[in-house]
């Protein structure tokens, strides 16, 4: 069998489990539900090496897909039981190992990590099948699996709940990212090759307004994660806190998850963004498409997060986005602006860079 095929396979194994998990009274133990996911984890980094077993040179990413595409099912099982969708299965769980993925903001990082997580793995173990490079999908996974866990866990310490020793299992889920982008932005190619391509695509009245709209809409997002940062760390100002009550007062959530969001925006992405327009006025830059990549996929996860949490009919209602037209409006178009315009951004920066791609691509070991 395959070694792919073996991961793929083993990533269905959440369904038997947790529904066979759940029907015992021991798993109702926070201690013994903290070793179940410790021996799990373990299994699931020895389980490669048996089906790796004869191989001379094996990709390391296939001992981290086999842990990721475990864990991304058994997200899908939390967020459809939370939801109400499934029952039986994760009940154990949710009430002893972290509750705080019962709620609406936990619940979207699920159905994220469940959905498209699972399928930038799935296009990853294709591309290790086929021989392919993986290293743009995966920049664009690290990125954002990254900004889940960089909410995930001070959001769940800082809200409510406070801290949970099963918090623990989601470690390696940000720790391993950081190191697989480290990885690969290091195996970075051709880098004079990029640079004299990138440079020759980048003229041409139609590209040149794109960038100018790129840049324009780098501002803005300045200016917007400027105020949304502001409000998240407790500025009383009278135009922030107008706003927030009438388009966003999900932000002031007491699960803390959207504020830390918010300051991550303020603290990470702005900085990317004075970056990004010095690329664009600059082209040639090296490194603009491996963070184009991260900084898209970190955009769509924490947007959909925020999106949903604000939206969920599990949100209580004074946090909910205002039914009044103009709030809806307003949220509807920032969120979604935040949302797309940095995939078309990694678009953009990936067909200038492409002509080089087909001369450079190489297989990540």
């Amino acid at each position: 069998m395959r070694a792919e095929f073996g991961i793929f396979l083993t990533s269905l194994i959440p369904f038997p489990l947790t529904y066979i998990l759940n029907t015992q009274q021991w798993m109702l133990n926070p201690n013994i539900v903290l070793v179940i996911g410790v021996i799990v984890l373990t299994l699931l980094v020895v389980l490669p090496s048996y089906l790796l077993r004869g191989t001379d040179k094996p990709e390391f990413i296939l001992y981290v897909m086999s842990l990721f595409m475990f864990a991304s099912m058994i997200d899908l099982i939390i967020a459809l039981e939370a939801d109400g969708i499934l029952s039986e299965f994760m009940t154990f769980y949710l009430k002893e190992g972290e509750p705080y993925l019962w709620t609406p903001y936990g619940t979207m990082i699920n159905y994220w990590d469940g959905t498209v997580h699972y399928s930038l793995c799935l296009w990853m173990l294709y591309c290790i099948y086929k021989r392919k490079s993986y290293r743009h999908v995966g920049l664009y996974w690290a990125g954002s699996i990254v900004n889940s866990l960089l909410v995930l866990v001070p959001g769940s310490i800082l809200g409510k709940f406070g801290v949970k020793w099963a918090i623990l299992l989601n470690l390696p889920y940000l720790f391993v990212p950081v190191w697989i982008a480290y990885r690969l932005l290091i195996t970075r190619g051709n880098m004079a090759e990029k640079t004299s391509v990138t440079r020759s695509n980048s003229h041409g009245l139609f590209r040149k307004v794109l960038d100018i709209i790129f840049i324009v809409y780098f501002l803005y997002a300045t200016i917007v994660d400027l105020l949304r940062g502001f409000i998240a760390l407790g500025c009383q100002h009278e135009l922030l806190q107008e706003y927030l009550y009438d388009h966003e007062p999900y932000i002031n959530s007491p699960f803390a998850y959207s504020k830390v969001q918010m300051i991550l925006y303020l603290m990470y992405f702005i900085p990317y963004y004075c970056f990004a327009i010095y690329g664009i006025i600059n082209p040639g830059q090296p490194w603009m498409l491996d963070w184009a990549l991260i900084y898209a996929g970190a955009a769509a996860q924490g947007q959909f997060s925020h999106i949903g949490g604000s939206i969920h009919p599990r949100t209580e209602p004074e946090y909910l986005v205002p039914s009044r037209p103009h709030s809806q409006q307003i949220f509807w178009l920032l969120n979604i602006t935040l949302f797309i315009i940095p995939q078309l951004f990694a678009l953009r920066t990936y067909l200038v860079s492409r002509p080089n791609n087909k001369k450079s691509r190489s297989k990540i070991n």
